[in-house]
């Protein structure tokens, strides 16, 4: 099943990604191989990001200005 989600970039870790909905919550999810620099992440960190999740995993991340292909 897939589904997308959008916040906040919190943080990215080996093996999960952190994301901070409106209400301010941080979520987790754990992620498969992304390909990511760290360069990426630096910039887009705080930043409004949108996630596409397959099966409650983390399967590409964009900012929320590019689509994200489903």
């Amino acid at each position: 099943m897939q589904s997308i989600i959008s916040g906040r970039l919190a943080g990215l870790e080996e093996n999960k990604v952190s994301i901070q909905l409106r209400t301010g919550e941080i979520k987790v999810y754990p992620r498969k191989e992304l390909d990511l620099s760290l360069q990426w992440v630096f910039e887009n960190m705080g930043q409004p990001v949108v996630c596409m999740l397959q099966d409650g995993r983390v399967i590409d991340i964009k900012p929320a200005g590019q689509r994200v292909a489903v």
